[in-house]
């Protein structure tokens, strides 16, 4: 069996799963850019697997005798990765992973799977003191005190085939909520892989708000939806109707 190396693993991208376009032209949105947007990428994701995630980490791999191996040919430092990936348009690489999607069904890697669906739910990234930009959002604690602050997304992940498959996120800010961001990711990805793609969508009680039900009825979704106590009417009578029931 042949071992893994970073030459073979952009093969498979590339041909197997032909990202070759999209790694070329990741969205650069760098004005005079010196070092290859490729570049750059291409460094991220190999150290993302080798669980190098800091770009302090990355830069140290891309400046070491390793970098001939990874299959790079220029060195670059952190602030390179900064100012690359704070002018990346984000709509290049969420095609990217829908085409993906998109080509795993017409391959029938979902065959075994008898209802594919979408899962949506909030989460967040990144924490800092001060507030550095529009979308953080303060953190509180217990006495309502900003602690810091960090952002927060809707996610959403392909899910009922075996593996929870993360493809998209949609990013809210103060005065924003993620129900409200949920809508706006709903419209993408229908737009993205299609009202057939999937048969239903999952999400958190918390979503269960008639905004969102009516957007994933308009893009022709059944929802499920978890009930929990910010329905308490509705819940108490699920929980009198089917108490008795063995789940099915």
């Amino acid at each position: 069996m042949r071992t893994p190396t970073p030459r073979r693993l952009w093969n498979y991208l590339t041909r197997r799963l032909r990202l070759k376009r999209y790694l070329q032209s990741p969205g650069d949105g760098r004005r005079q850019p010196q070092i290859p947007a490729q570049a750059l990428l291409w460094a991220m994701l190999v150290g993302q697997i080798l669980r190098e995630y800091s770009f302090h980490a990355v830069e140290a791999l891309v400046r070491s005798s390793a970098r001939r191996h990874l299959c790079l040919r220029v060195s670059f430092g952190d602030d390179a990765l900064g100012y690359f990936t704070e002018r990346l348009d984000p709509a290049p690489m969420r095609a990217a992973l829908a085409a993906i999607l998109r080509q795993a069904k017409r391959n029938k890697a979902f065959d075994d799977c008898r209802w594919i669906g979408l899962a949506v739910d909030g989460t967040g990234a990144g924490r800092r003191r001060r507030r550095g930009c529009p979308l953080c959002r303060p953190i509180r604690n217990a006495a309502q005190e900003v602690v810091g602050y960090r952002h927060h997304f809707t996610l959403i992940s392909v899910v009922g085939t075996g593996l929870s498959l993360p493809f998209d996120v949609e990013p809210y800010g103060p005065g924003d909520s993620e129900y409200r961001a949920g809508q706006r990711l709903l419209a993408r990805v229908r737009q993205n892989l299609g009202a057939r793609f999937i048969s239903y969508v999952v999400v958190d009680g918390e979503f269960a708000t008639a905004p969102f039900l009516h957007a994933a009825g308009k893009a022709g979704w059944p929802v499920v939806a978890r009930l929990k106590e910010n329905l308490p009417e509705l819940l108490r009578a699920a929980e009198k109707r089917f108490r008795s029931q063995p789940p099915e």
